[in-house]
């Protein structure tokens, strides 16, 4: 029998006669081979499927279901049908006008967790139209309730969240949260519920910090008091985070929309007498309660279309601050990319906004062979403003055509002043035992991996770095005493430590076999101190890359301002802890590590009145601005037919797809 005439039978069947209608159909199928139609129409029929509430009929729904789950993987993975099969999801979940079974979601199972972001960047650049994104996320967020036997379902939501918001799609995510927040919230109470629903509506109570309209919030309000209560009385691990969790962030959004204070009495006095606690659980005993649920006070840098590599390395540089400071201060004659820089710092530490457009920085310091629109790595950016900054101030500092070459050797750029080290190699030919030695200036280093299964510490990476290199086979020494080519060995030391540590660890190497580079999808203990012999280092900052491939996912920053950490994801920027960071699993993995010499303190934050005239000029009338723009918007309403900014849309996110080779693929 056809498969299309047993789904028209299906239809007429109860639940558990459509799912052994369905598993009598694969067991036929197996015999004969699935095809890519076959798939399509086992997701469709799964759609169809009521989840009964009887206890004696759920539980040999359940049995039935696993048997059909069973069956989907094997075949699935042995005829290499998994993407298929996800599209067919994907298709039936945004753009079906009927409710949809959450059953269909044990094709997600088919699909490993550390492969969801990519799947997500292959969602969003498939072509479909926000309302179908919005329509997809709207049916899996209703899932959630009703089903937790697909583990990795809120992992995806949570991804396609994410997703959406590195987008500027972030309307959409605003929609879903206000139809679906209430009933996910109250699933908090219930420790099943609570691993898939609970990243799920963090994110979504923080993301309000990006809207005007508290409509969203209000939603949770009447329920919250319960939920803290509930939460601190079962004293789980998982609870008293979440606890923890939700008082800071009621408290953040009671200060956000201050606006509509009267309606938020109760909600204050039910949470203040849970302060204490949360104080306890978060930061350890705390005498200033404004200091924890403070607003996180940063300014976020809108995407402007695959600009996170550029994004997550200013916000870096930003919050080394004796940079920042160096170049807010710099008063000489300037090239256009120092002033751009200054101005965005300016409005970094100063502007009231939510996120600026680092436009100009975009068109003025992109590498030679970076596209627009296009994936680019945050490194090699970093190392290409670096250096032009550097050579470009040397310029300028001689004046009258002088070739920057002839500085003083005394003066020093503002990038030499603040990660400014210089490397000694030491050559040795293994014949004569003729040494030769190599002086080399460095912004970073790039520590590799070494060729071993085991997991690393980046002092351990460090230590390998700087530990004797054998030079042997096509990485023999060329020897001028021999003149020829013999066996040696190489010895790197850091002659002069600079004062802030910038390590780059090469998770991407090139594949000789597809002749790609590739990802080390390898974890690393990211150490909070590393040591040189010439002192100890602090971490304060990281550039993040999550992702399964070199090809795809997203840059974003980690940074510390005093002993809070704050985490930069283009135009949001969020308050959270290092644990956050130390805890990171591939495909998320620390890229760029930022570190302070201990000896070497960080200056205070500059008022606005030591700025030039220039600067102040520019923050007063940004602030004008952003006053005119909130009396003419009071609030904002977000639909699937408005952008968040007045910027275009960048273009779609992510890789290629599951398998594809595509060679034009986007970070986000």
């Amino acid at each position: 029998m056809a498969v299309k005439q047993k789904v028209v039978e299906c239809v007429a069947q109860s639940a558990e006669a459509r799912l052994q209608l369905i598993l009598r159909t694969l067991q036929d199928l197996t015999a004969q081979g699935l095809q890519d139609k076959k798939c399509a129409n086992i997701v469709s029929l799964l759609g169809t499927i009521h989840v009964p509430t009887d206890p004696s009929d759920y539980k040999q729904f359940i049995g039935s279901i696993k048997s059909v789950q069973e069956i989907l993987t094997k075949e699935c993975m042995k005829n290499d049908l998994v993407y298929l099969t996800l599209r067919s999801l994907y298709h039936e979940i945004s753009t079906s006008q009927k409710p949809l079974s959450p059953a269909m979601s044990i094709v997600l199972t088919l699909i490993q967790v550390d492969y969801i972001p990519t799947a997500v960047d292959w969602i969003l650049q498939t072509g479909y139209s926000p309302e179908n994104h919005k329509k997809a996320l709207m049916t899996l967020c209703n899932w959630l309730p009703k089903w937790t036997w697909t583990e990795n379902l809120g992992r995806l939501v949570l991804t396609f969240m994410q997703g959406l918001e590195a987008q500027q799609q972030l309307e959409i995510v605003f929609e879903v949260t206000e139809a679906t927040i209430e009933p996910l919230f109250r699933l908090l109470i219930l420790p099943e519920h609570r691993k898939s629903v609970g990243p799920i509506v963090k994110y979504m109570l923080f993301s309000m910090l990006s809207q005007s309209n508290p409509v969203s919030f209000d939603k949770v309000v009447p329920h919250v008091g319960s939920v803290v209560a509930y939460l601190y009385k079962e004293k789980s691990d998982s609870s008293l985070e979440y606890f923890g969790d939700i008082v800071k962030v009621c408290f953040l959004l009671m200060d956000h929309f201050s606006d509509y204070s009267n309606r938020y009495v109760q909600l204050k006095k039910d949470l203040e007498q849970h302060l204490p606690a949360a104080n306890c659980i978060e930061n350890g005993p705390s005498n200033s309660v404004a200091t924890v649920y403070s607003a996180s006070g940063k300014v976020g840098l809108n995407n402007l279309g695959n600009t996170c590599y550029m994004n997550s390395v200013l916000q870096a540089l930003f919050m080394t601050k004796p940079f920042r400071n160096e170049i807010l201060l710099y008063n000489k004659d300037m090239t256009s990319l120092l002033s751009k820089l200054q101005t965005l710092f300016a409005l970094l530490q100063h502007s009231k906004r939510a996120s600026i457009s680092p436009h100009d920085i975009s068109n003025l310091a992109r590498p030679p062979g970076f596209l627009p629109g296009h994936q680019h790595d945050s490194s090699e950016f970093l190392g290409y403003l670096l250096d032009v900054l550097h050579e470009q101030e040397k310029t300028a500092v001689c004046g009258n055509g002088t070739k920057a070459d002839h500085v003083p050797p005394s003066y020093n750029t503002i990038v030499q002043s603040a990660f400014g080290g210089r490397t000694v190699s030491v050559s040795r030919c293994g014949e004569c035992d003729t040494k030769s030695e190599r002086v080399d200036n460095f912004w970073e280093l790039q520590l590799s991996f070494p060729n071993t299964t085991d997991n690393q510490s980046v002092q351990t990476l460090l230590n390998y770095y700087l530990q004797p290199e054998k030079l042997s086979g096509d990485n023999q020494y060329h020897c001028e005493v021999c003149d020829c080519l013999t066996d040696g060995e190489r010895v790197t030391c850091i002659e002069e430590a600079p004062p802030r540590l910038i390590l780059t660890l090469k998770h991407f190497r090139y594949d000789q076999a597809s002749q790609q580079r590739t990802k080390l999808l390898q974890s690393i203990k990211l150490d909070n101190h590393v040591q040189l012999d010439t002192g100890l280092y602090v971490l304060y900052a990281a550039v993040v890359h999550c992702g399964s491939s070199v090809d795809s996912g997203h840059y974003y920053t980690f940074a510390r301002d005093g002993d809070e950490w704050f985490k930069f994801n283009d135009c949001s920027v969020m308050r959270t802890m290092a644990e956050e960071l130390c805890s990171l699993k591939p495909p998320e993995t620390p890229y760029i590590l930022f570190y302070s010499r201990q000896d070497c303190s960080d200056p205070e934050a500059l008022p606005r009145t030591v700025l030039s005239q220039r600067l102040q000029l520019v923050i007063n009338n940004d602030h004008t601005e952003f006053e005119l723009e909130k009396r003419r918007r009071p609030i904002k309403t977000y639909n699937s037919k408005q952008n968040r900014n007045d910027e275009p849309p960048p273009p779609g996110c992510g890789g290629p797809g599951f398998s594809s080779n595509s060679s034009n693929m986007y970070v986000c």
